[in-house]
């Protein structure tokens, strides 16, 4: 079937009506100071809620090949293409490399695509590596590498002018806080042992709060990704409350932000913020029904964020699923898990905003992968010239296009900072196809970070 320009562009008016009369998808204006926490609520400088809805960046800092296009010869994880690529090639070559596959993986119309949506935060994962050479790993008071903030600044300033929030998140600390693929090297978990690795961890933070202190752009500081490997919460209450002084000397204004992400991955597993006397904090959690990807799962699980939230609301802390996935159920289910979400004031950050899982609505990806892939490179083997070639072909414009089964309900969902009525279902479906349409008429763009 075609659709005809004018059909197009008439139901086209009729979902920017609707828009119309329950929010505008349009920039909202960056924050003249940072964030703050009052009560439930996280408000910008005049008071006014900011309901912080958005994506993950995910493989963007911290490739995690399962998800990326970042190597085809096995190798696990970044330390270990990092590590591969000096060996072959020196620093020097890996290092450009790598800047060619952040400036593909992600450019400035990303940032504009995400804007489109309506979203106004980016949570950007980073590890240590990010910051030091890997050579750090083990030395005491490691020197920063002199562009250790170069690319962030970029991303922030960017990110900022469209109206978006960033929030970093340290997906992977010296030494590792578990064994996962994602800490940027997996089989470690040495942190918990290591009082080297955790006083290069504090450096680092303190660092990041140092360089980012009084940035509006700055959302808050994700100090600890899914500590899964910790021996006990203790432990676990004793890395969040030691990083937290860090930041505070460094940078009193920002949010500070604490996850439960460990053991029963729920409110139980942190502390009320008394305990500590911890100010100005966002409490995290994540949401994936591993052992139930249906329907019924994801909205059960959806709603215990809910009723978990609501039992802690006495310890006055805003609410953020820093990331969730409702798998492939459908428009409908992703439609009730944001709805839950919206409906109970929490903010929130799908994962992600783009990958290689999977085609067409693979749900890991707002946008994935379509038509004929582009090569992965082989890392072990590839020339450094056809290694940067491979990465440079991953833009989004290049070589993919929005998930139709994902995208309605984040558009429609994130349209304010406050809430809005859901689409109704006939909505829901007729939006999914005008988007999907686009993507299938070409609409991509490319551009660099720095344009």
């Amino acid at each position: 079937m075609i659709l005809s320009t004018s059909l197009f562009r008439g139901l086209a008016i009729l979902f920017s009506g609707w828009l119309g009369a329950t929010g505008t998808i349009q920039a909202q204006a960056i924050s003249s100071a940072p964030l703050r926490t009052s009560g439930l609520s996280i408000v910008d400088a005049n008071g006014n809620p900011v309901r912080l809805r958005g994506v993950n960046l995910g493989g963007w800092m911290v490739m995690e090949p399962w998800m990326t296009p970042a190597d085809s010869s096995g190798l696990p994880d970044e330390y270990s293409i990092l590590q591969k690529l000096d060996s072959r090639f020196g620093v020097a070559t890996e290092q450009s490399l790598i800047q060619t596959y952040r400036q593909s993986w992600m450019t400035a119309q990303d940032l504009d695509n995400i804007q489109a949506q309506g979203l106004n935060l980016v949570r950007v994962p980073v590890w240590w590596g990010d910051f030091y050479a890997l050579n750090a790993l083990g030395t005491t008071n490691p020197t920063l590498r002199s562009d250790a903030f170069t690319v962030l600044d970029s991303l922030i300033q960017a990110a900022s002018a469209r109206g978006i929030y960033t929030i970093i998140d340290m997906h992977g600390v010296f030494g590792g806080q578990s064994t996962s693929d994602d800490t940027g090297q997996q089989n470690q978990n040495a942190y918990w042992t290591s009082s080297l690795d955790q006083a290069s961890t504090t450096q680092l933070w303190s660092a990041i709060a140092a360089h980012y202190k009084g940035n509006a752009g700055v959302a808050g500081y994700d100090l600890l990704n899914e500590p899964s490997g910790a021996p006990n919460t203790s432990a676990v209450w004793t890395a969040l409350n030691g990083l937290y002084q860090a930041v505070r000397t460094a940078d009193p204004g920002h949010i500070v932000i604490m996850e439960g992400t460990f053991g029963n991955w729920d409110w139980s597993m942190l502390p009320s913020p008394a305990t500590y006397s911890w100010t100005n904090v966002v409490y995290q959690m994540h949401e994936y029904q591993w052992s139930n990807e249906t329907a019924s799962g994801v909205e059960t699980g959806a709603a215990n964020q809910v009723t978990d939230f609501n039992n802690h609301k006495s310890w006055n802390v805003p609410a953020y699923i820093g990331e969730f996935n409702a798998f492939g159920t459908g428009t409908a289910a992703w439609s009730v898990v944001v709805g839950d979400f919206n409906g109970d004031g929490m903010n929130w950050s799908m994962w992600s905003y783009k990958a290689t899982h999977g085609s067409g609505t693979d749900s890991w990806g707002l946008y994935n992968p379509t038509g004929t892939w582009p090569a992965v490179p082989n890392i072990a083997s590839d020339s450094a010239a056809t290694i940067a070639a491979d990465w440079a072909r991953w833009t989004t414009a290049s070589a993919f296009a929005i998930n139709p089964m994902i995208s309605p309900v984040i558009t429609v969902a994130s349209s304010t900072s406050t809430d809005t009525p859901a689409l109704p279902a006939w909505g829901v479906g007729l939006l999914a196809a005008l988007l999907g349409l686009a993507a299938m008429r070409g609409r991509g763009f490319a551009g660099a970070l720095s344009r």
